[in-house]
């Protein structure tokens, strides 16, 4: 009897080891869907959200909201625009008039154009979009290409202080 016992006992052993081989345990597999789960999430959010013309205008739009203020506040300082911007936050690019936002991840870099001391221009290098600031008109220009009339269109949307 005492063999007995012991055999059914080491095949109960070896049953629940190929049971456990099969199905795995599910906490060691924890990382590995976890790491899974967040490179879909991201790659679903990069390409959808962070790469979308929505997110582009909103991100832009922050940024002008950082610069707009300080660059009227220089002007009703001294009389007139800035020739360059010396802006906390913004960061000299590669080119003279070309800043980078260093307050925000994905970096925007923005050029600064100013004519006469009446008007400038805010121009987003990655995205059609433009700010403009002049004695007729305040806010923001979104450029797109047009299907139906194989043509560019523009956005307008007033700037709201």
């Amino acid at each position: 009897m005492g063999r007995n016992r012991q055999w059914n006992y080491r095949l109960r052993r070896r049953h629940l080891h190929l049971h456990r081989m099969a199905t795995g345990n599910m906490l060691s597999l924890f990382p590995v869907l976890l790491i899974v789960f967040i490179g879909l999430w991201w790659d679903v959010h990069c390409t959808g959200y962070f790469c979308s013309e929505e997110y582009g205008k909103e991100s832009f739009q922050k940024t002008v909201e950082m610069v707009a203020p300080k660059i009227e506040a220089y002007r009703s300082e001294y009389g007139h625009l800035p020739d360059t911007l010396f802006i906390e936050g913004l960061d000299n690019g590669w080119k003279e008039n070309v800043y980078s936002d260093t307050t925000r991840w994905d970096r925007i870099h923005i050029i600064y154009h100013h004519w006469d001391d009446s008007a400038y221009a805010l121009v987003h290098i990655d995205w059609w979009a433009r700010y403009v600031s002049s004695p007729n008109f305040e806010g923001y220009l979104f450029y797109r290409w047009d299907e139906d009339v194989d043509s560019m269109r523009a956005d307008t949307i007033f700037r709201r202080h």
